[in-house]
């Protein structure tokens, strides 16, 4: 929605004591000339004597007009009617309500009428006013043509004495036409039925609710009922009305609506009201009611303190995480301060689920790091060891992964996890696979499979209709969607067939609604959607415009379904207003509590199993001591080799060069031929498929200068403020250098391949030095010869490396591991610092690879943030 909604500052807010100190303008029924179908206000008599009309003056309901626009839209005129609706205040909306005492026969026409009167004007509810100021149709929405009609630019008011009662026009949903309360815009209304709370979204930040007829509204995907999609689009459309409250001002404070006046404080989808009475307005592509009396709620959907009960032995489930990022300032935490709440409430809720084995979405895709994280957390409070996590690596490409926590007291990992690498399961340009683990049961053995998935979403729409990849109404991407349930499908089944293990529970956030493709494919495919099995008001896990559905699934095979003893969804998450999640941003009435609720914006699926007893399963044991670093020319060892219940053992050097050694083998020896980084891997493989995995990287270095040859080497390094960033390298040697051997390299966020390279060209004449600076390197400083190129795009936690003739000469920082926020050593730090190096040297040097420590301070010298005096010349001795 608009951050515009009434002249700049008429948002959308809220001050509960307003609602609270207002009255509602009660009065009889009966008009003097009742439109066809009676009803109305008493007859009126006499009405109090206003002074002479500075303009022409029109009835409201000819202003108003019978259509959507006012025809005196930019016309001065004067005109009549009784406050029914006072909100002048500061943080409100700036003006009051009129209307019109006397019905025209006309249906279509309003009798009411806003007045922006920023200034403020000495008006009370009952009096009858005069007001004069220029007619106008003020837009707030972004797409719809419908505006609201209103009198601005004020340039008189009076009050001419009390006003007759203002009876308030009764509203029934669902409406019969989008337009139908276009013909009561600025009336006093009043909604005798029961409404329930249907969204709640911006309740915190504009003050609103969504409230509809018939209960929770569904999407027309996920509807329960045997109408058509566009049948319940439409039923959607008419049965609902936003609440409003009265203000204009963003973050209200204290947030309205809620339950309580502390930190317990909530209002959940699926709560009722009744009786709600205001007055109508267009705001936002939506019509609302501004009531004129504190509404009353009844909490008919009260917040579960605990999933309900799934029965069985064992327990799996999904959490979506909500981007949980253990880097700051990504999708996830923005502070640490944030990072502590969110992880807070993501606690408590896996605390509260008390899952065996539990499937995560949305978290960072930095190794086991997030993970780790989090699940150290967890045992923090339920004790050591209670939980542990799957080691998947980073699985894809994309900034978030899956992942999956389990108690080992429970079950059992069965060999390593899986993870496809078909193309398939592509998203927003990068790789989101699923990951797999088979598990035992501690107590009786009995196997499945834990697949763990994040489907491609319906948001980030392409620009372009062409590539809209929207089929049949399914939202965006659905063609992807489906795409990647028939590749989940195709990889599942060679993981049964391979393992022959054929209990499968797939679980996660599919994207997808319950009556959609991707649901239907996999349903097709031999899985059974288990939240069918839940009442039909219950099948939901996300809430969105209003409109509820499940995105979260649980889908067991065949063999599997028998023994799912019942599935839940934990709606602490979907109901409850967004304004109560962990971030600080727009809280000014912050009511965080460290709670599962609103956790997230996905509701956690839980599903309850007695798994089948099955034998044992030898299980595949592998023990090894990797190298971390290794020397150019010089064999290098994994040692302590111990494999037990494998049939064949493999070892991947990551240069090319795979061996397969026999599996009784203690020792291997290795010669690297080129300085770099290589992915290491041993597997020994056994029985049904199931496999057993060391694997680390090696961090190999050119072989070490004999005695102190001369060589290039970087002599200064500047991190500056924004893109003031520079390297410099330096010829010690006696002659003129041909720098076409040379390479620089970049390696971000301790990644082992190179994120930018630069080949140099041309000649350093001895005693010289080359400056690179960044492309958009803003100082002033003259910095003669200096080039501008991509690779100087770094922080204070990259490496950057030099070669020569394909071989590391030197390296700031270590390739293939990232520090965290910079480079340190004794008092020094690589972020915000210009650093040089110390003089005397005369070559580089390559740090061993982490874990060793590398520190800063025995080559470098440190000077303040946008030092740049000494670049163009080094201090050799």
């Amino acid at each position: 929605m608009s951050n515009s909604r009434w002249h700049a500052s008429w948002t959308s807010g809220v001050i509960v004591g307003l609602l609270a100190a207002l009255s509602a303008c009660g009065g009889g029924g009966g008009d003097d000339a009742p439109p066809p179908g009676g009803g109305g206000n008493p007859p009126v008599t006499t009405l109090p004597e206003c002074p002479a009309a500075p303009n022409t003056l029109r009835d409201i309901t000819a202003v108003q007009g019978p259509g959507a626009l006012s025809p005196f839209d930019g016309q001065a005129v004067t005109v009549r009617g009784v406050v029914t609706a006072d909100f002048q205040g500061d943080a409100q909306l700036k003006g009051f309500f009129i209307q019109q005492p006397v019905a025209d026969a006309d249906p279509k026409t309003s009798e009411g009428l806003f007045v922006f009167a920023p200034g403020g004007a000495d008006v009370k509810l009952g009096d009858y006013v005069q007001a004069s100021g220029t007619v106008s149709e003020f837009k707030s929405g972004s797409t719809d043509p419908e505006r609201l009609t209103e009198l601005t630019t004020v340039t008189a008011i009076s009050t001419c004495g009390a006003g007759p009662a203002i009876a308030a026009r009764e509203i029934t949903l669902p409406l019969t036409s989008a337009t139908d309360l276009e013909a009561v815009e600025g009336m006093l209304v009043e909604f005798k039925q029961t409404l329930t709370v249907s969204e709640v979204y911006n309740l915190g930040r504009y003050g609103e609710l969504v409230l509809s007829t018939g209960g929770r509204l569904f999407q027309a995907n996920n509807h329960p009922g045997s109408a058509t999609r566009d049948e319940v689009n439409a039923a959607n459309a008419l049965a609902k009305i936003v609440l409003d409250d009265g203000a204009g001002i963003q973050n209200p404070v204290p947030i309205p609506y809620l339950s309580a006046a502390d930190s317990t404080g909530t209002r959940r989808v699926g709560d009722t009201v009744a009786g709600v009475r205001g007055v109508v307005t267009w705001t936002a592509d939506a019509f609302h009611v501004h009531p004129v009396a504190a509404p009353v709620f009844t909490a008919a959907n009260p917040r579960p303190t605990a999933p309900a009960a799934v029965g069985g032995t064992l327990r799996a489930g999904s959490l979506n995480v909500l981007n949980y990022f253990t880097t700051l300032g990504q999708r996830g935490a923005n502070t640490a301060d944030e990072l502590v709440r969110q992880r807070a409430k993501l606690v408590e809720t896996i605390v509260g689920l008390d899952a065996d084995a539990l499937g995560l979405m949305e978290i960072e895709n930095n190794g086991t790091v997030a993970l780790a994280d989090l699940v150290g957390a967890v045992n923090a409070k339920l004790g050591a060891n209670t939980y542990a996590w799957i080691d998947a690596g980073k699985p894809g490409t994309d900034a978030i992964t899956v992942a999956m926590i389990y108690k080992p007291s429970r079950v059992t990992p069965l060999g390593n996890a899986v993870v496809p690498t078909d193309p398939d399961f592509a998203v927003d340009g990068g790789l989101r696979p699923p990951v797999a683990q088979r598990f035992a049961a501690v107590d009786n053995h009995g196997g499945f499979w834990l697949v763990v998935n994040h489907l491609k979403s319906k948001g980030s729409c392409p620009a372009s209709a062409a590539d809209l990849d929207a089929d049949k109404g399914q939202g965006c991407w659905n063609v992807s969607r489906f795409r990647q349930a028939l590749a989940l499908q195709k990889w599942v089944t060679g993981l049964t067939d391979a393992s022959g293990e054929t209990d499968v529970l797939m679980v996660g956030d599919f994207n997808s609604y319950l009556n959609e493709d991707p649901v239907k494919s996999l349903e097709g495919g031999g899985f059974e959607a288990l939240l069918k099995r839940l009442p039909e008001d219950a099948r939901y896990s996300y809430v969105f415009n209003g409109e509820s559905g499940a995105l979260d699934h649980g889908f067991a095979s065949e063999t599997l379904g028998a023994q799912v003893n019942g599935v839940t969804v934990w709606h602490v998450n979907a109901d409850e207003p967004l304004v109560l999640d962990y971030n600080t941003e727009f809280k000014t009435d912050d009511r965080y509590a460290a709670t599962a609720f609103r956790s997230s914006d996905h509701d956690p699926v839980l599903v309850g199993l007695t798994l089948t007893a099955d034998a044992p399963v030898i299980v595949p044991a592998l023990a090894a001591t990797l190298p971390a670093s290794a020397v150019v020319g010089t064999a290098v060892s994994v040692t302590g080799i111990a494999a037990t219940n494998g049939t064949a053992l493999s070892v991947d050097w990551g240069d090319g060069t795979v061996e397969a050694p026999a599996v009784g083998v203690t020792t291997l020896t290795h010669t690297y031929a080129a300085a770099g980084s290589y992915a290491l891997k041993l597997v020994l493989s056994g029985a049904g498929g199931l496999t057993a995995e060391r694997s680390g990287t090696v961090a190999v270095s050119a072989a070490p200068s004999t005695g102190d040859t001369p060589e290039l080497f970087f002599s200064e390094y500047v991190e500056g403020s924004s893109n003031n960033k520079a390297l410099e390298i330096y010829n010690p040697t006696a002659g003129t250098v041909d720098l076409s051997v040379y390479t620089v390299r970049l390696y971000a966020n301790g990644v082992t391949a190179p994120t930018q390279s630069l080949p140099l060209t041309g000649t350093l004449e001895s005693g010289k030095t080359l400056v690179l600076i960044h492309t958009s390197f803003t100082t002033s400083v003259t910095l003669p010869g200096a080039l501008k190129v991509a690779v100087v795009n770094f922080n204070g936690d990259d490496a950057v490396t030099l070669e020569k003739s394909g071989t590391v000469i030197d390296s700031f920082g270590q390739v293939g591991f990232d520090p965290g926020t910079a480079w340190t050593g004794g008092t020094l730090s690589a972020l915000d610092r210009t650093l040089r190096r110390k003089p005397g040297l005369v070559h580089g040097s390559v740090p061993a690879a982490a874990p060793a420590a590398w520190d800063l301070s025995s080559e470098w010298l440190g000077f303040p943030i946008d030092t740049f005096d000494g670049l163009g010349s080094h201090v050799a001795q």
